[in-house]
């Protein structure tokens, strides 16, 4: 039946894949000696894998028609080789078995393996004659270090034209090495490496793992350091975006340094009373999101004139002690601010009187595009059921302004309404005097007085 055959011939070319013999494809191979050179493309004729082959000592294997490569059973086969090639097998994905410590193969080249991502450290570690290694031009994306290191002869490794991942578990290890690191020196096209994933894609792997090795170096402990993406700028220059990740270690203050070119620095979680260290540490200049949710900071007076309040990007202070803050620092800065993006203010204990709340609603109002949490802004718990958790930005004013004692003129209000009252009675008098004098030619009296 169709749907039968069709179940054999996939479980067929499964059971092919986890034998991985060289025998597995002979019927179509076509093989060519020269002299002590042999050239296979799609597999293996069944007489040069039926007994062992001494005079073979250079092999080419083109076009593998599998995904699975037994270097073990190459061998085994071909016990005097010292140069094999694999070139042009894109189905090709993975290696089984190792070559052995009485290998004497001093070269490897691999071309054109489009579908092979990493391979494993074991295949080669225990040869001991292995020299050189061409791996350039195919889709390499990871490699550990273990694999550079197995032969103590190896010379030269070529490793340019593949996919790298900078990030961690690609080839970051290598930031750690020295610049004339036993590793790092046997890559001969070190500088002509390009990373491919997307946070870093197009840019000179060298640089990045520079960037990773002083971003490693210069992290604050217990903290944890990333960069989550890499730019340049007009002139080439790498700029890298990093984010420090200081949450829930129980911290009392910020980290006294930090790496350079930090963007984000995230201290939720812990026992932070104070934003003075941050706003007033210069390694904190250009830091573009903070994050400080739930910690103890219950006041944010140190924002006010701050060089950092004028250019942050984010802002989340959710979850802290805040009962009131500067709301005419804030609106200078917000207005000043050109890279403002976020701001989240929710959950915290605001206090809800006349004296804050008219302001600050008119805050959470003007900047709601930017003030992201306006649901979670509510007042604190208490017994008045006109504002305990109550939504700030859409309660009535009246909820807070009803009784006359909160309803009562603010000093500065009393000093504007005498200035008011004292300008009113000097523009009455002179009125008076000068319509006086205008009539009776008579000069007021303290110009009658006066020397």
């Amino acid at each position: 039946m169709p749907g039968l055959q069709v179940r054999k011939s996939n479980q067929t070319k499964a059971m092919m894949r986890e034998s991985c013999f060289l025998s597995d494809y002979s019927l179509k191979a076509k093989c060519v000696q020269i002299h002590q050179n042999l050239r296979c493309k799609g597999g293996f004729n069944d007489q040069w894998i039926n007994g062992i082959k001494y005079e073979i000592t250079h092999l080419t294997v083109t076009e593998w028609p599998g995904e699975c490569f037994n270097v073990g059973h190459l061998h085994l086969h071909f016990p005097e080789l010292r140069s094999l090639e694999i070139v042009n097998c894109t189905l090709l994905r993975t290696f089984k078995g190792y070559f052995r410590s009485d290998s004497k193969i001093e070269k490897i080249t691999m071309h054109g393996l489009s579908s092979l991502w990493e391979i494993p450290p074991e295949t080669v570690n225990h040869m001991v004659n292995l020299r050189e290694m061409d791996l350039r031009s195919n889709m390499l994306r990871h490699m550990k270090a273990q694999l550079l290191i197995g032969s103590p002869v190896l010379e030269r490794v070529r490793l340019s034209g593949n996919k790298w991942d900078c990030s961690d578990g690609g080839l970051d290890w290598l930031a750690m090495e020295e610049p004339n690191g036993t590793t790092k020196s046997r890559i001969t096209d070190y500088y002509d490496l390009v990373c491919y994933q997307k946070l870093y894609r197009g840019k000179p792997l060298h640089k990045v793992m520079d960037i990773i090795k002083t971003m490693r170096e210069t992290c604050p402990d217990p903290c944890t350091c990333i960069m989550t993406h890499v730019v340049s700028d007009p002139r080439g220059a790498i700029i890298p975006l990093i984010t420090v990740d200081c949450s829930d270690k129980q911290l009392t203050a910020a980290p006294a340094s930090l790496p350079p070119s930090v963007t984000t620095l995230r201290l939720e979680g812990n026992k932070i009373d104070t934003i003075r260290s941050i706003v007033q540490n210069s390694h904190y200049k250009r830091l573009a999101d903070l994050y400080l949710d739930n910690n103890s900071i219950a006041a944010v007076k140190e924002l006010e004139g701050s060089e950092w309040f004028s250019t942050f990007r984010v802002l989340s202070l959710r979850g802290n002690y805040l009962k009131q803050i500067p709301v005419y620092a804030f609106d200078k800065a917000f207005q000043a601010n050109n890279n403002i993006m976020h701001v989240f203010l929710g959950q915290n204990p605001w206090r809800c009187d006349c004296h804050f709340i008219p302001r600050f609603q008119g805050l959470l109002l003007k900047y709601k595009r930017v003030i992201r949490d306006l649901t979670d802004i509510r007042c604190s718990k208490s017994s008045d059921k006109k504002t305990s958790l109550v939504q700030i930005s859409t309660m009535p004013l009246g909820n807070v302004c009803s009784n006359e004692t909160e309803l009562a003129i603010s000093p500065i209000n009393i000093v504007n309404i005498v200035l008011f009252a004292l300008i009113m009675f000097i523009l009455g008098k002179f009125l008076y005097d000068w319509r006086n004098f205008k009539n009776t030619g008579k000069l007021p009296w303290l110009s009658s007085v006066l020397p």
